[in-house]
């Protein structure tokens, strides 16, 4: 019954003075707020940002009436978590900052969300005035882009093997994701102190079967097993490293900018032999067998005896 009263009282006082106002001045008589916030729009990359948590949106209200305001706040979205102040009281001819807080949780899906924020008087002077005002509205657009972070963990820091054999390791490869997807992973093969992956050298190829992550409600593992040849005819050691990336990324970088396994390769002790004017390898260039280079050495040695015998027989 007082808020009853309180409202005849409040408008037998607004309609006398709105007999000596303007009309464009009547209006700041009746009950009424300002909404405004700094933002309309905001783009989420969680792949840039992992741990973006929450967004800040500034807003203010003002109350150009010559009395004080109650004023209440909601935040109303079907996906978005937001929270500010339920209610703001603002005197007259003045204004309020606030802050909304926008939760972001990277498993929301990408696409454009809308949150409103909206803002109604209701009171004025202590007097209940919600039915008789308009409800002010803020929107913003909230883009959630698509985004896919992984991660690679390796069996082991180093893999030396010697020229010929096989290279062998396994990887644990981990994604997140706000979109269901099938990545392929693949190994990459760079040399020591290069900027980026180049031509492999010949003898180097993957041999190992086909490794994929399945990224489902979130996230995706998988162990990936790899095998790679390595050239048997090579005479200096080789010196690089290997990386495991998926297909998004078609060339590696260098071994100190990526998550990479140090990779030697040596060159087999019996695979060089010394000549005149230097090192050559000719075992595997002319699949020549240790066996045959001992036997041919030795059959050498043997005629260069016989030889030598015949020489100083003749000359007696």
């Amino acid at each position: 019954m007082k808020g009853v009263f309180g409202v005849i009282i409040f408008f037998l006082l607004s309609s006398q003075m709105l007999l000596f106002v303007p009309p464009s001045a009547a209006q700041q008589i009746l009950p009424g707020i300002e909404l405004e916030c700094s933002i309309s729009s905001i783009t989420i990359d969680f792949g840039e940002d992992s741990d973006l948590e929450t967004e800040l949106i500034d807003c203010i209200l003002t109350n150009d009436r010559p009395y004080v305001e109650d004023v209440a706040l909601e935040y109303i979205s079907e996906d978005i978590e937001a929270t500010g102040p339920g209610s703001l009281t603002v005197e007259g001819g003045d204004d309020v900052s606030f802050q909304v807080i926008i939760d972001l949780d990277s498993g929301l899906s990408p696409q454009t969300y809308t949150l409103n924020i909206t803002a109604e008087v209701v009171s004025a002077v202590g007097i209940p005035m919600g039915f008789l005002t308009d409800i002010e509205e803020w929107v913003v657009e909230i883009e959630i882009m698509e985004y896919t972070n992984c991660d690679v963990t390796y069996s082991m820091n180093s893999l030396s093997v010697e020229a010929g054999e096989n290279a062998l390791f396994t990887a644990s490869y981990s994604c997140e994701s706000n979109a269901d997807k099938e990545l392929d992973v693949e190994v990459h093969l760079v040399k020591k102190n290069e900027n980026y992956e180049s031509a492999w050298e010949s003898g180097f190829n993957v041999i190992s079967e086909k490794c994929s992550v399945v990224i489902s409600e979130g996230d995706g593992f998988e162990n990936c097993e790899f095998e790679l040849t390595t050239p048997s005819n090579i005479d200096e050691k080789f010196e690089g490293c290997l990386i495991v990336l998926d297909e998004r990324k078609l060339t590696a970088g260098s071994c100190q900018n990526e998550i990479s396994l140090e990779f030697i390769v040596e060159p087999g002790e019996s695979r060089l032999i010394n000549g005149v004017g230097g090192n050559i390898s000719v075992l595997d260039d002319y699949n020549i067998s240790e066996m045959q280079v001992v036997v041919a050495g030795g059959v050498f040695v043997a005629f260069s005896v016989l030889f030598i015998i015949i020489v100083r027989y003749r000359r007696r």
